[in-house]
């Protein structure tokens, strides 16, 4: 891949990050499935999303939920 411009600083690491979680990507054949990594089951859960959300830190007042 080549860049208009140099990666540096936070740039890079963010693109660092990126080609690490893109290594773990397994393609398959199947179809697409959805799973909520919150839960065992992977079945979606309000309860589960809001002991997440605050526990996961102070919310930025930015963000709409």
């Amino acid at each position: 891949i080549q860049f208009r411009r140099f990666l540096v600083g936070e740039r890079w690491n963010s693109w660092l990050h990126l080609v690490r979680r893109l290594m773990d990507v397994q393609l398959s054949d199947q179809g697409d499935t959805l799973k909520w990594q919150l839960s065992g089951n992977g079945v979606f859960s309000a309860k589960l999303m809001y002991l997440d959300l605050i526990n996961s830190g102070p919310i930025p007042r930015s963000i709409h939920i």
